[in-house]
């Protein structure tokens, strides 16, 4: 089909879907794929050229497990990535003790999991219908909802492509056009809501390392040096995935304008940490890890410092549940956005809060010079069961979709009554 533009000439007629997310990141493509299993339609626009996840490896926490198993996708990652058995705590080349997370699954139903990035966003990219249901090299630069909602809402690329939507849900990270739109929309200043927190994370992910053994499987550590940290998490095989954390070295008055370094390479991460000691290491050595890795990203660390309204209109930004929220949306419960958002933009902020003062424990920066006292105190003394109750509010919570959940149920009765 085609419509006439202003010039005269023919032009394709514009696409229109009940739904359009923009972004293609682990958040997106779990959106997808729950609406790809309630059967609606959907488009998932992503501004890069190919479908290429930000960073190495990914530690699956049983508050996101839940609803991966939903989508069936659980027996692939168990079978794809390493349980968390414990962590070693070392305070330079001192062992504080270790954490048995191998407690995880009797207090939450699962085990934390590592996994190779790449592999995992693979899973959520078939689960969402793959490339009939992603499009890329989609830069969203603008979204029009008209208040009186007589048409539809309007998602513009910077090539000038046009597309429709009954709904925009934006998925596209801390730097997002959809975040921007709701910021300006709500009186903050887009450009204003996020900061550079003044930390610098390099990442890797690293072949198997053949020196460890069996017994070295599932045991993942932090280090805690006298000028940064190094967390490594075990993954399948004794591969390792690490992530060091630092201050940036930045000269007078300068500000980072990017997240991801242009170029990352194990000299990169050797040069901060190479010297430095891990018990993994062939030699006892952060290098002997770093210089088996297969990929190493290098990213600046940015926050929010203002949480724009998470729905505006007919524009939402992603969060848990949302898929039942888009179901009552386009079913013709008109406040259902507001009520999803008002749910979870304290949940959002809640989350913020409780990683930042994790964040003050880990690197002992707490008020009054007491952060080395707090963190040697509660690495060293605090029992693991006492660490799953402190996890209990973050891994407790296991959203899932309801009424994919009441689908499948009546589904399997329905078989039984055939």
């Amino acid at each position: 089909m085609t419509t006439t533009n202003t010039t005269g000439l023919p032009s394709k007629a514009i696409e229109h879907f009940p739904v359009v997310i923009i972004g293609a990141g682990i958040g997106g493509l779990t959106l997808g794929a729950l609406l790809h299993d309630l059967d609606i339609a959907f488009v998932v626009l992503e501004r890069a050229p190919v479908v290429t996840p930000q960073g190495a490896g990914i530690s699956l926490a049983p508050n996101c497990l839940r609803v991966l198993d939903q989508l069936g996708l659980y027996q692939a990652i168990q079978a794809h990535s390493q349980e968390l058995l414990g962590i070693r705590v070392y305070r330079e080349q001192n062992c504080w003790g270790t954490i048995n997370f191998g407690l995880a699954k009797r207090w939450f139903g699962y085990n934390v999991h590592s996994i190779e990035r790449h592999e995992f966003h693979r899973y959520l990219y078939e689960a969402a219908g793959g490339a009939e249901s992603v499009r890329l090299r989609w830069n969203v630069v603008n979204i029009v909802d008209k208040a009186d909602r007589q048409t539809p809402v309007r998602v513009e690329s910077d090539d000038g492509r046009v597309i429709t939507a009954d709904l925009v849900v934006g998925a596209d990270g801390i730097r997002s056009a959809t975040r921007r739109i709701l910021a300006s929309a709500n009186g903050l200043k887009a450009q204003n809501t996020i900061r550079f927190t003044g930390r610098v994370h390099m990442s890797g992910y690293t072949k198997s390392l053949e020196h460890l053994t069996t017994q070295d499987l599932g045991i993942g550590h932090w280090m805690l040096y006298n000028d940064s940290s190094l967390t490594t998490w075990p993954c399948q095989e004794n591969r390792q995935w690490f992530i060091g954390v630092k201050l940036a070295n930045l000269a007078p008055g300068e500000v980072p304008d990017r997240s991801v370094w242009k170029t990352a390479t194990p000299d990169t991460v050797n040069g901060e940490y190479g010297a430095k000691f891990h018990p993994f290491g062939q030699d006892k050595t952060v290098k002997s890890i770093v210089d088996q890795a297969e990929r190493v990203i290098a990213s600046n660390v940015f926050e929010e410092v203002d949480f724009p309204h998470m729905a505006k209109g007919r524009i939402a930004l992603l969060g848990d549940v949302l898929a039942d929220s888009i179901v009552d949306f386009l079913e013709g419960t008109p406040n259902a956005l507001e009520s999803y958002a008002r749910a979870r933009e304290s949940r959002a902020q809640e989350v913020a809060s409780f990683s930042a003062r994790y964040a003050q424990i880990h690197t002992a920066k707490l008020p009054l010079g007491m952060g080395k006292l707090v963190r040697s105190i509660i690495y060293q003394w605090m029992p693991s069961s006492a660490w799953m109750w402190y996890l209990q509010w973050l891994y407790g919570h296991q959203p899932v979709s309801k009424k994919l959940e009441a689908r499948r149920r009546a589904e399997v009765g329905g078989k039984k009554n055939d």
